[in-house]
């Protein structure tokens, strides 16, 4: 194998690698988001036409998850990763959990919009919405990112592959 189909061959497994997180780190968002819509639902017992909310949540989690995969290539998110682990772990919590706050002002100024209100509407959805319900919102995120950030950092620490082979593989017994 010469180097031009290496270099293909590395090029495919890089690309199968990156959908593959993409898609597991989408499905652990996205079945939070909607498990706390659903909450949210239960909790209000607000009855109704919801798929409005499923829908921005599984966008959400979309664009959250593409987001951290982003981040994971760029230096910022990279800067503490020397550091003891618990460092790197809550510097990503934190910083991703911005990009939460951000999606959250997003998704309710985009869902005034939609419901034909203008901006106006949209800045009034978000004060309806009020600060702490926002921060809520925020803090239950980041209570997420805490496991899926600390998992992402073993398994970076333990080496491509070793923590899936973990979990995922069977086990000679201990004796």
């Amino acid at each position: 194998m010469d180097n031009k189909e290496k270099k293909k061959l590395n090029w495919k497994e890089i690309i199968i690698r990156e959908i593959r997180d993409m898609i597991t780190i989408f499905l652990y968002l996205a079945l939070f988001f909607c498990a706390f819509v659903t909450y949210r639902h239960l909790i209000m017992k607000e009855l109704g036409d919801s798929y409005l909310e499923y829908g921005f949540a599984l966008i959400k989690a979309f664009i959250l998850a593409k987001v951290i995969l982003l981040g994971k290539l760029t230096g910022f998110v990279k800067i503490f990763d020397d550091k003891p682990l618990i460092v790197p772990t809550l510097y990503k919590v934190v910083v991703f959990s911005l990009f939460m706050l951000i999606l959250e002002v997003l998704e309710h100024g985009i869902g005034g919009l939609l419901h034909g209100e203008g901006l106006g509407g949209a800045l009034n959805e978000m004060v309806m919405l009020g600060w702490n319900e926002l921060l809520l919102r925020v803090l239950v995120m980041m209570s997420a990112f805490i496991p899926f950030f600390a998992f992402d950092e073993m398994g970076r620490l333990l080496g491509e592959g070793k923590l899936k082979e973990m979990f995922f593989h069977k086990r000679q017994p201990v004796s």
